[in-house]
This record gives structure tokens, C-alpha cells and sequence, in this order.
């Protein structure tokens, strides 16, 4: 998992933003709804509204033996970015 320092700083923006869901809640959404898209091997950017503030994500979604990974690189929040590099789902 990334690490404890990221972690905190996403809480904090979190907060900042009003954001209620756990940080693990919204890195789990963003990467169900990257995979929802079906695009395997190829960077995918997506948007989701939390509230009145909307995350972006950038990741790559990919199979194997029928189970669907997906590596999220990046979020932003407001104009701040945090390197995710880790996998979800």
C-alpha cells in the first residue's frame, strides 16, 4: 500500500474538502469504477464527485486470468496531486 505519510495527507485533504468517506472508501471507488469501463492495458483518466468536490484519478486496469486489477497512479483533489502507485480490487 502507498505510504503512511500519503495516507495522512489525503485525510487531511479529505477533510479540508468535506470529503465523509474513508480514504480506502474512495480509492476502492475510483478503482470499481475505472474497471467498470472494460479498458484493459491503457491509462484511463476518470472523475467522480464526493459531495460538492470532484476527485480525479488516472490508472490502468488489467487482467489476470479473469481477475481485473487496477493500479491507480494518481489522484488529485482541488489543484494538490498524490502519487497512489499501488493496486486495487
Amino acid at each position: 500500500m502507498f505510504n503512511e505519510e500519503t495516507y495522512e495527507e489525503l485525510e487531511a485533504e479529505f477533510e479540508k474538502y468535506h470529503i465523509e468517506e474513508e480514504v480506502e472508501e474512495v480509492l476502492l471507488d475510483l478503482a470499481e469504477a475505472l474497471a467498470d469501463k472494460g479498458i484493459l492495458d491503457k491509462e484511463l483518466n476518470l472523475t467522480e464527485s464526493y459531495g460538492k468536490t470532484q476527485i480525479y484519478a488516472t490508472g490502468i486496469c488489467t487482467d489476470e486470468d479473469g481477475e481485473v486489477s487496477v493500479l491507480i497512479k494518481h489522484i488529485k483533489i482541488g489543484k494538490k496531486e498524490f502519487e497512489i502507485n499501488d493496486y486495487f480490487l
